[in-house]
């Protein structure tokens, strides 16, 4: 009894995120039934009791990590970080397929995507070389820290998976922006990936050149490359200002919507219900990043501090890239809509980062 009013002494001070979080899930599950429920995959098949094992698992991994000091995970930062590599490196030997990549883990009936787990230990990585004066030095300020994002993003993208990849280094760069590092070097840097950038082109594989293509003219293949983010648009489009209503999506209730349950699940939202419902969505995630980056003022150990900066802009770069990838403003990535995509990894990922965030608020308060 007195452990349970502990943990709601302690998520008092922290209350708008966990009624955020509890929104976004019920958000989810009523957006996966919408997405689902046709042919009756949702009930009838593994989705519904997959999702609500993976959301209860969720919250008490977020409660766990809620009462682990923070300054663990500066100490254990390379062991998480060579963890990390262990796992997204076993997935060449012992992972399986699905949609043309080598991803995922499976345990216990349960598939898990280790790339995920690699965003945390970058952001505990970055934010244990961050956290020290800086050297002035460019070998040390930013090549040392940014040979242990190149060489997990390499990793990754080779799967392949060039969402995660791409995610990894801009977590680290955002990072990198708020420390003390002197900034020319990430000006160079940035100069010589745009130089380089048209040369990379020869290392994408088929689907990701098609995927680029379809970006800059979904027109050029409607059928094949180009069909899902048309179809997103018409779905989005659709939905209007007040939307169609629950189940009442055509695009979604219809089949034209491919991957509507995790990728593109913001799709069904929209069309559904609207611009409101969409707002009232990012509204949600507002509150969360917002009380997030608020915390900053407060503290004043570097390392806590590049923590928080480091969990703010993971969430944020997920909603912004994921919702712009729905419009079609972003590439197709494949990155879920934090809290609402279906599957396990990424809500597993983000409810980690959160339970590190109130562990941290908790010592400045």
């Amino acid at each position: 009894m007195n452990f349970l009013k502990r943990i709601s002494k302690e998520f008092t001070g922290l209350k708008t995120i966990v009624l955020s979080l509890v929104l976004l899930n019920l958000i989810s599950i009523a957006s996966l039934y919408s997405s689902l429920h046709q042919q009756g995959q949702f009930v009838g098949g593994d989705f519904f009791s997959k999702q609500l094992t993976w959301i209860a698992f969720s919250w008490i991994v977020f409660i766990i990590f809620n009462f682990i000091n923070y300054r663990l995970y500066y100490n254990l930062s390379f062991i998480i970080y060579t963890l990390s590599i262990i796992l997204i490196g076993a997935v060449y030997f012992t992972g399986h397929e699905a949609m043309g990549a080598q991803r995922w883990l499976s345990i216990g009936g349960f598939s898990f995507q280790p790339s995920e787990l690699s965003k945390l230990a970058i952001i505990i990585v970055m934010a244990r070389f961050f956290s020290h004066p800086p050297a002035n030095n460019f070998l040390k300020d930013f090549f040392l820290p940014f040979s242990f994002v190149g060489l997990s993003a390499f990793i990754i993208f080779s799967q392949p998976d060039l969402g995660t990849a791409i995610m990894v280094i801009l977590i680290a760069f955002a990072i990198g922006l708020f420390s003390k590092v002197n900034k020319k070097y990430f000006v160079w840097v940035l100069i010589a990936v745009l130089i380089a950038a048209p040369f990379s082109w020869t290392f994408l594989k088929s689907y990701q050149k098609k995927r680029l293509t379809a970006f800059v003219n979904p027109n050029i293949d409607p059928l094949g490359s180009g069909y899902t983010i048309i179809q997103s648009k018409i779905a989005i489009g659709s939905g209007q200002v007040f939307g169609k209503g629950f189940l009442a999506g055509t695009q979604n209730q219809f089949n034209f919507l491919p991957e509507r349950h995790t990728d593109f699940i913001f799709t069904v939202i929209a069309e559904e219900w609207g611009f409101l419902g969409s707002l009232f969505l990012l509204f949600i995630y507002w509150l969360i990043i917002k009380k997030i980056f608020d915390r900053l003022k407060k503290i004043r150990d570097p390392f806590a501090y590049y923590l928080t900066v480091g969990i703010g802009i993971y969430f944020f770069l997920h909603v912004f890239i994921n919702i712009g990838m729905t419009l079609g403003i972003f590439p197709v990535v494949g990155l879920p809509l934090l809290f609402v995509s279906y599957g396990g990894s990424h809500l597993i990922s983000s409810f980690i980062l959160l339970g590190i965030f109130f562990n941290i608020s908790r010592n400045y308060k």
